[in-house]
């Protein structure tokens, strides 16, 4: 059987072991294919290769459910697609996905960043407490329900239900959002570049500030996203106790 693990870069003599394989210290770059590994195994080799100073490419990895799971730190590039919980619980990784995602990407993450270069199914960035998710494609329902302070980028459109119960952070769609945006929000603020079908118990829209423009255009700059920051509606909440009369 192949060996999981690619080794690209230049030969040095002084070598280091990554999960039994010998390694070099100046290559830059451990490649994992996941065809026949299980989650566990493939996190693994993720945090040893990381822990070490590695890059981690990964690739065949659409069967696998909470790949780079709780990782503090590392940069990590997704060849393909990847399935449910992509990065959930990050805590200062850099994760690109160079294909589809599916749901929950991002749940509860705390720090860092998770690129999305397709498209993400429901729930993208649920609980996140900081950091920041790009979903360069479309997204589904639920996008940033009970947000904690995280900052969420949909580059396309995105469902319904999006920032239910969120308490902080900023949820961004570039396109057009579904029914019942902002229900029952808290705090935090959400913007949509395109039209929205309705929006949702404690939700209002206000006029764009120049702190919002300066946000949106630094954000868009940062993660190449092409839209115009004045064109964007803002939606807040009408009461930050709207459960208490």
């Amino acid at each position: 059987m192949q060996n999981p693990y690619i080794c690209c870069g230049k030969y040095s003599e002084s070598k280091i072991v990554v999960m039994g394989v010998a390694m070099c210290k100046e290559q830059s770059k451990v490649e994992v294919d996941a065809a026949n590994l299980s989650l566990r195994d493939v996190n693994a080799r993720i945090r040893e290769a990381v822990a070490n100073g590695f890059r981690v490419h990964v690739k065949n990895a659409r069967h696998i459910h909470g790949l780079a799971a709780g990782l503090r730190s590392g940069d990590i590039v997704v060849e393909g697609g990847a399935g449910d919980y992509l990065a959930m619980l990050n805590g200062g990784a850099r994760v690109i996905v160079e294909g589809d995602v599916g749901d929950y990407v991002a749940d509860g993450s705390w720090s860092g960043e998770v690129i999305v270069k397709g498209s993400a199914g429901y729930g993208a960035s649920m609980y996140a407490y900081g950091g920041v998710l790009v979903v360069h494609g479309d997204a589904g329902d639920a996008v940033g329900q009970i947000l904690k302070g995280a900052t969420v980028i949909v580059n396309g459109n995105a469902g319904s239900s999006i920032g239910l119960y969120m308490v902080g952070g900023d949820i961004i769609v570039v396109g057009n959002a579904g029914r019942l945006v902002g229900d029952w929000m808290i705090r935090g603020c959400i913007y949509v570049g395109g039209m929205y079908e309705s929006l949702g118990n404690n939700a209002k829209e206000v006029e764009l500030t120049g702190e919002d423009v300066d946000k949106l255009s630094k954000l868009f700059d940062r993660y190449g996203v092409k839209a115009d920051p004045l064109k964007f509606k803002k939606i807040v909440p009408v009461s930050l106790r709207p459960f208490y009369g």
